[in-house]
């Protein structure tokens, strides 16, 4: 459960962090913090904060993506038997196991009887 909030929480402030939106929040956050310290610093720091607001894009996305997708396989993988997790498997000792050892030595597999 900590995971997926996890993963959605850095999803989504990950598209908030994205650089086309910066045109929009970075003037808007400069508006909100005018007079401060932090508002001069984000006016005269533009190119170091796009920067780091492209980083911190890739970044949240692929974790965020990692943490919600990856949760997902994992719980399906534990669920689903040996033989769904890989289909060309068989059980040993089956018919068509002892068919392909006969193949792979060169000698034809022998044919059942005629029922």
């Amino acid at each position: 459960m900590i995971r997926r909030l996890t993963g959605l929480l850095l999803t989504i402030t990950g598209m908030l962090a994205c650089p086309c939106h910066l045109v929009i929040t970075l003037p808007l956050l400069a508006s909100l913090l005018a007079g401060t310290a932090l508002g001069t610093a984000l006016l005269q720091q533009r190119p170091l904060i796009v920067a780091l607001a492209t980083l911190y894009f890739v970044g949240a996305l692929a974790l965020g993506g990692w943490l919600l997708v990856g949760a997902e396989r994992r719980r399906r993988a534990s669920v689903a038997s040996p033989l769904a997790s890989c289909p060309t498997c068989l059980p040993e000792g089956s018919e068509t196991q002892r068919q392909e050892a006969w193949s792979r030595k060169g000698a034809h597999a022998p044919r059942p009887w005629p029922l």
